[in-house]
């Protein structure tokens, strides 16, 4: 909806929201609104409205909003790239009119939801909370009740906390959740085409590498893009700017050469063993940092993959951290029947491994536990990194990091 369009009839609905002109740009307002709308049951984007009064009696609504409320804007938009799972597409629209300065932020890209909470924002806004607008109301709902196309109240869908006795559950590789060890084929990465050593002792030997690297790698567009961008830079600036490109680019396609291209992929698998549906269950796994071993913290694509980063990010790749010598993966499954079974991640799992790893047999321990984070349960799974090239021992111990140590 053009901005004009909306300014003629600015009136709240569930894909309009006409932001108070004479409220702050409260933060927690504003995501309360942004998921509200990403939830709402309508087609197409949603939009919230700035600088407009619809309760003008007489003259034009608007009434413009300050030149500083942009930077807030922009700054409320990296805060919902953070806080809201999955992820959105979000653009902001600005225009004078009048002479005073209106603009809308517009919400796109709904089809992936429900939408909520990704991370504690305050006391009152715990992960997990979501909204949904319908008409001139926002209202608080429980997000599984969107799954099945129901908007009920949180207070009236609210389901008892679970206990370890309620859970009864079986984690597998593949599509088999009684899988508890496999031996994996692991893609040669000890000749990659770019150099790893960091030995590169001028310019001109550097791009020479680099260019090969992508004619090997990526495509070689790489090398007629770093060739047009050279002849557009003046001697005087040139071996500074189009250095750091190459940097840019050459650390992407290297990510994406381990991370992707020669990664190892892992499929897991989660079955309720009970006779009781379980709601929300959250997933923790954690194995120890080794050398020559590492799992992507995302999925690194290309330098000239055409996918903006919501679009990746909408892949719905699981959240991996570090700390403290160790890597964690993190999940949610919203819904788990009884008796039934369902793949643990929307995306597999990348595993990258060097030749110091090959032949390790590796753990991945994890935990069970609530919404309310109680701790539901536990196991161990086991992964063979291939096999140790012939005349090398074989590494008959299992590394293993206990979640208990995080």
């Amino acid at each position: 909806m053009l901005l004009k369009q909306m300014i003629e009839a600015p009136k709240t609905s569930s894909s309009l929201v006409v932001y108070d002109p004479f409220q702050g740009f409260d933060r927690e307002t504003l995501l309360k609104e942004i998921v509200g709308l990403a939830n709402a049951d309508v087609e197409g984007p949603r939009n919230i409205l700035f600088g407009v009064n619809p309760g003008a009696l007489n003259g034009s609504p608007i009434v413009g909003i300050p030149e500083e409320a942009i930077g807030e804007l922009k700054r409320a938009h990296r805060l919902v790239s953070t806080m809201v799972e999955p992820a959105l597409d979000l653009a902001f629209i600005f225009d004078r009119i009048n002479g005073k300065l209106v603009g809308a932020l517009e919400i796109d890209g709904c089809e992936f939801g429900p939408y909520f909470l990704a991370q504690d924002l305050s006391d009152e806004l715990k992960r997990g909370t979501c909204w949904i607008r319908e008409d001139r109301e926002v209202t608080e709902v429980d997000r599984r009740s969107l799954l099945n196309g129901h908007t009920v109240a949180t207070e009236e869908a609210a389901l008892p906390a679970l206990s370890p006795d309620d859970v009864n559950v079986s984690i597998g590789f593949n599509e088999d959740p009684d899988c508890e060890f496999i031996e994996v084929e692991v893609p040669d990465t000890s000749d990659p085409p770019f150099d790893e050593d960091g030995n590169d002792t001028g310019a001109t030997t550097k791009t020479t590498k680099i260019t090969q690297a992508f004619k090997d790698t990526v495509s070689t567009m790489t090398t007629q893009m770093l060739r047009l961008a050279k002849s557009k830079k003046s001697s005087d600036t040139e071996s500074v700017d189009v250095e750091d490109f190459e940097k840019q680019i050459a650390e992407a396609a290297r990510k994406h050469y381990f991370y992707e291209e020669r990664a190892v992929k892992i499929d897991l698998c989660i079955r309720n063993d009970g006779d009781v549906d379980i709601g929300e269950l959250r997933v923790e796994l954690g194995c120890p940092c080794l050398e020559g071993f590492d799992i992507a913290d995302r999925v690194y694509t290309s330098p000239f993959d055409k996918r903006s980063e919501v679009e990746v990010r909408k892949l719905g790749y699981p959240e991996v951290k570090r700390k403290d010598g160790a890597i964690f993966v993190r999940t949610t499954v919203e819904e788990l029947e009884a008796d039934k079974s369902r793949p643990l991640f929307r995306t597999s799992l990348r595993l990258a491994v060097g030749p110091k790893a090959l032949g390790r047999k590796v753990a991945l321990g994890y935990v069970l536990r609530g919404s309310d984070g109680t701790r539901l349960g536990d196991g161990r799974l086991k992964i063979r990194l291939g096999q140790k090239p012939k005349g090398e021992p074989s590494d008959a111990a299992t590394h293993y990091r206990s979640l208990d140590d995080e």
